[in-house]
């Protein structure tokens, strides 16, 4: 087949022009799955950012990202929250509860139970120290540490004319304990007070007729008291202030 000068240069013309039109249409191949994966990103952002808002978490440090259960627009069973910290585990009402492990900006770790966002129960403490790691692990109450003890106290050992011992803490502001004396429901006046430390310490007893304060306690405290002659051991490892009450037996 002959091709004349006018007909070749048509053929190249076209080649040339299908050539561009491919290139082209490869060109927007890549600029159509580039828009794609950018409104793709796009979308999973607005999606986390809609779940977070929709799903809020209560504590501020972990309040700007969110995603797991979510109940009454509060977050609410297994999730994992971030912010300037992260908690991964269980949470209800808005706040971590259950078991989850929560990582503070520096490092600090805490695995183990939570309740309304503060530690609570079985847990673990680690810190990470310029030399080694620091990890404390035991029981704590309302985001406290009380040590290796489930109980926040413990009693060791009672004379045979002490009835009942009752322990309470009532507040938080001091470390002291107060040891009152009571007899058929009576309070009971008490002469003789004698602090034997086996474990902390305090600093002075403010003594009155009814009752005798230890001040300046430092937990965890053990110590034998003895009251005239009634005797007891008790073990208090939770910071705070304390008040026991010591029913003795009548003559």
């Amino acid at each position: 087949m002959i091709i004349y000068p006018d007909e070749h240069t048509a053929l190249i013309c076209t080649i040339l022009l299908l050539n561009q039109l491919y290139i082209a249409m490869d060109r927007s191949k890549i600029i159509i799955t580039s828009l794609f994966f950018l409104i793709f990103l796009c979308c999973t952002h607005v999606f986390a950012q809609e779940q977070t808002a929709a799903c809020r978490v209560l504590l501020p440090e972990i309040a700007d990202y969110y995603e797991g259960g979510c109940k009454k627009g509060l977050a609410d069973g297994i999730g994992k929250a971030q912010g300037t910290d992260q908690y991964e585990g269980s949470f209800k009402k808005g706040l971590p509860e259950g078991q989850g492990k929560y990582t503070w900006s520096d490092g600090t770790t805490f695995e183990g139970a939570w309740k309304k966002g503060r530690k609570e129960g079985y847990g673990v403490l680690t810190s990470h120290l310029a030399s080694r790691d620091s990890v404390l692990s035991g029981y704590w109450i309302d985001d406290e540490y009380i040590g290796t003890e489930k109980n926040p106290y413990k009693i060791n050992n009672k004379g045979i004319n002490v009835l009942s011992l009752t322990l309470s803490r009532v507040g938080s502001d001091k470390d002291q304990i107060v040891v009152e004396y009571n007899r058929s429901g009576r309070p009971l006046s008490i002469y003789s007070f004698h602090v034997t430390e086996l474990m902390g310490g305090y600093s002075t007893i403010s003594k009155s007729d009814f009752s005798k304060t230890l001040l300046n306690v430092r937990f965890p405290f053990r110590a034998e008291i003895a009251g005239d002659a009634f005797v007891f051991d008790v073990t208090i490892s939770q910071r705070g202030s304390w008040k026991i009450n010591v029913n003795v037996a009548t003559k």
